[in-house]
């Protein structure tokens, strides 16, 4: 028998090679449907970040010991958003004359976030914008600055996308 006949006589013997070579083809051919085109959002400077627990620690603290509450409210035309926060101590007396900033951050494209600085349009009430066409869950995290306390916060809410809010809007 020949080198060819005995191959074709034991060719069963190349199943679990073909099988696994389709395993690795198919996983490769979803990995790289997931990844290519859609960067991974990672948080910016994240080993600073937990390099520096302690200070993070230390805001938490200081969060729990000023109790302010931030509510929010968020309108949404087009690409345009708009941000308005009311800012409260834990008396539900309005904190005036701050700094605040918001960064905002859409989950399906981190990458793509925007940094809103809110200006005071009456006592304890800020408004700022920020644009964006992305739609979907999104997070806002809040840094109030008064007289050298600073107070965080973050929050989540759903937005409509560019196309989908010149339908019918989004408000949050």
């Amino acid at each position: 028998m020949s080198a060819f006949g005995r191959l074709v006589a034991n060719r069963w013997a190349f199943a679990p090679v073909a099988l696994l070579g389709a395993t690795v083809a198919i996983a490769t051919a979803t990995v790289m449907s997931a990844v290519v085109g859609h960067p991974l959002g990672m948080e910016p400077a994240y080993d600073a970040k937990a390099a520096s627990w302690d200070a993070e620690r230390m805001q938490r603290a200081a969060n729990d010991r000023l109790r302010w509450v931030v509510t929010p409210e968020i309108d949404s035309a087009g690409v345009r958003r708009t941000l308005v926060v009311r800012i409260e101590d834990k008396h539900a007396a309005r904190i005036e004359h701050a700094s605040v900033v918001v960064e905002c951050i859409p989950n399906r494209a981190a990458e793509s976030r925007a940094n809103a600085t809110l200006v005071e349009i009456e006592p304890g009430v800020y408004r700022g914008e920020f644009t964006s066409p992305i739609g979907g869950q999104w997070e806002f995290r809040v840094r109030v600055d008064r007289d050298g306390e600073v107070y965080t916060d973050s929050f989540r809410r759903f937005l409509t996308g560019a196309a989908a809010a010149a339908k019918g809007g989004s408000r949050g």
